[in-house]
């Protein structure tokens, strides 16, 4: 039997959340950006939904869970979810928080 090797370092798998529409993205990336500012979130279109993948430390998830579940449906911890969605559908921006929240905070 082989020996398992865990890294404490490496980053959690990103938070992915899938969202009907454009309002509620938007919403749910407007919160995002007021409670979890230094997230990274990619943002993709596959099949008329909206699939956002938030990249925050451990200590951040809750709060980006908390910002964006009222708005969208909360899929868990799923990169390899994200990544099908992204290489299918249309990928739209690797930092949705900055570009997209910022606009929509003013």
């Amino acid at each position: 039997m082989g020996q398992r090797i865990w890294r404490l370092g490496s980053s959690p798998q990103p938070l992915v959340f899938r969202f009907a529409g454009v309002s509620t993205l938007c919403a749910a990336v407007a919160a995002l950006y007021r409670r979890c500012p230094p997230a990274k979130a990619w943002l993709c279109l596959y099949r008329g939904r909206y699939y956002l993948a938030v990249h925050a430390g451990l200590r951040a998830r809750p709060r980006a869970a908390r910002a964006a579940t009222p708005y969208g449906e909360l899929l868990g911890p799923a990169r390899v979810l994200y990544a099908y969605c992204e290489e299918h559908g249309q990928p739209i921006s690797h930092n949705a928080v900055a570009e997209l929240g910022a606009a929509l905070d003013r």
